[in-house]
């Protein structure tokens, strides 16, 4: 496989806040960062469009793809706020199979009483319902680049290089902890997402009709290099 170039060599990667340009900052996501998280998720979830217009749960898609990050390894999670309050994010976690063990526990069994299952519903909100009810099942990709990622950004962020620079401070992140890889996954209907994660430097690792993985390898030395395997009931990173 290509390696794409290594994470830029001294990134800001403490929790902050830290200004990352004029009238921007970044820092650790958390908790309270919930309401935003499910703002920015629901106002970028339809392929990177709004999707408030096509869903009759205005939090499912937070509670399955942005949320959950705030509670388990907020480490790996970066809010970027300006003036007006938080505007994007990028949220992951080191290792995918525990974070995905983690849900199955906590997370999944109260929103699974909260909504209904996904043949009960038609259209938009199926898909993220059958995740909430059932999982996801393993990928291979999860034995060689065992983190994930997911990022969204409001219009207002957009086109000004603060994604690519949220990419390069988890991946350094990452690195620094050991991880082997990072993986994605991104829609084939959201094309501005696919070139976007392309620029940041990572690489396609699969594809398939509905989408495709987007990942990045480390030569990490980190503390816990050898310490994840991708085994147990897990879930892949969302699709952008």
């Amino acid at each position: 496989m290509i390696q794409p170039p290594a994470p830029h060599p001294d990134p800001d990667v403490s929790a902050g806040p830290h200004e990352l340009r004029p009238g921007l900052w970044w820092r650790q996501v958390g908790v309270a960062d919930v309401p935003a998280l499910q703002e920015i998720c629901l106002r970028t979830g339809d392929a990177g469009r709004d999707a408030t217009a096509r869903t009759a749960f205005p939090e499912l898609l937070a509670d399955v793809y942005a949320t959950p990050y705030a509670h388990h390894e907020a480490r790996f999670g970066t809010v970027v706020e300006d003036a007006d309050g938080v505007a994007g994010y990028l949220l992951g976690c080191r290792d995918t199979a525990a974070f995905e063990r983690w849900r199955e526990a906590e997370w999944w069994p109260p929103l699974r009483a909260r909504y209904p299952r996904p043949e009960d519903v038609q259209g938009f909100d199926a898909g993220p319902l059958r995740t909430v009810h059932g999982g996801v099942t393993p990928e291979p990709v999860w034995a060689t680049h065992p983190s994930h990622l997911h990022v969204d950004l409001l219009p207002r962020l957009q086109g000004k290089g603060i994604g690519r620079a949220l990419v390069q401070r988890v991946c350094a992140q990452l690195a620094a902890d050991g991880s082997p890889g990072v993986h994605l996954g991104v829609s084939g209907a959201n094309p501005g997402a696919v070139a976007f994660y392309r620029r940041a430097g990572l690489v396609e690792l699969a594809a398939t009709a509905r989408g495709y993985t987007f990942g990045r390898s480390f030569g990490s030395v980190g503390p816990s290099a050898a310490g994840s395997t991708a085994t147990g009931s897990t879930a892949t990173a969302p699709a952008s």
